[in-house]
């Protein structure tokens, strides 16, 4: 898996923030899911199976690099969509002076 496609299956949920990964076996496969424990309960979104545990320890540290970088991402994205909504509530005369 990639990172963009990591970044479209953990994005489908906007709400939740992703701050660990985990495995867990299951029959002869394992599991991969991301785990959000911001709130007074702890959800987890599967993100993948594969065949077994070195396979699998090896994406889960893979998917804990990337999700640093997704959470930043994301705090970027939100950051700008709140300036331009701040932006618009203004007239364009007031933007111009308290900048």
């Amino acid at each position: 898996m990639d990172l963009a496609t990591f970044e479209a299956r953990t994005g489908l949920w906007p709400h939740m923030h992703f701050t660990d990964v985990e495995y867990e076996v299951c029959g002869d496969r394992v599991e991969i899911y991301t785990i959000d424990v911001s709130r007074q309960t702890k959800s987890k979104l599967f993100i993948c199976r594969v065949d077994n545990e070195q396979q699998a320890e090896s994406l889960t540290a893979q998917f804990k690099e990337w999700l640093p970088k997704l959470r930043l991402k994301k705090r970027k994205v939100a950051v700008n969509l709140a300036r331009l909504s701040c932006e618009k509530s203004y007239p364009a005369s007031l933007n111009r002076c308290c900048r």
